[in-house]
């Protein structure tokens, strides 16, 4: 695992990285708010509040904008709520400063896990949208075999099937192919 993490010191990132050593193998320490990053490969982002030249939400909003690796925010306990309400958009977990070893640690899995079905999600919805597209493709084609050739529904259908089984296309293409014909 790659840790990014970020911190007002590099003494603060150098005692993260001791704290952090022996659940990830990687790391990239930054004691530098201002300049861009390059995420990626990175598995999760850790930012310190406060940071050097702002106390962090900026960076942090930032970040979630350029990757979609998870963030966790350390602030202090009485700011915690505070901070968690302002950078909800962003999806960052904000764990409070004094922690336990394991509880980073716990809320670095958790984060991991969010992500994963976040991303499975996305795989789901990507997957559904396709099949929307897929399906108005061929109703489109449909009214024009409809329109065209004075099919009935069922048999404009049929033609698409038949055809794309014959041609070992898809129903797409077929629809694709369809469209081009008669709507060009």
């Amino acid at each position: 695992m790659k840790i990014f993490v970020n911190a007002k010191t590099e003494e603060a990132c150098e005692n993260l990285r001791e704290i952090l050593g022996d659940f990830a193998q990687e790391f990239v320490l930054c004691a530098d708010d201002k300049k861009q990053y390059d995420f990626a490969g990175c598995d999760v982002i850790v930012v310190s509040a406060p940071l050097r030249a702002e106390f962090g939400l900026n960076y942090v909003s930032e970040a979630s904008k350029l990757t979609s690796v998870p963030i966790i925010i350390l602030a202090r306990a009485d700011i915690a709520d505070d901070i968690q309400k302002r950078i909800r958009f962003t999806g960052a977990f904000v764990v409070e400063k004094p922690f336990k070893k394991s509880v980073l640690q716990s809320a670095i899995k958790m984060a991991l896990l969010a992500k994963e079905n976040i991303n499975r999600l996305e795989d789901e919805k990507n997957k559904l949208s396709k099949q929307l597209d897929d399906v108005k493709t061929i109703d489109r084609a449909k009214c024009c075999l409809i329109q065209y050739l004075n099919l009935t529904e069922e048999q404009a259908h049929r033609h698409i099937q038949k055809l794309a089984m014959d041609t070992r296309k898809s129903q797409r293409e077929i629809a694709e192919d369809v469209l081009r014909t008669y709507l060009t």
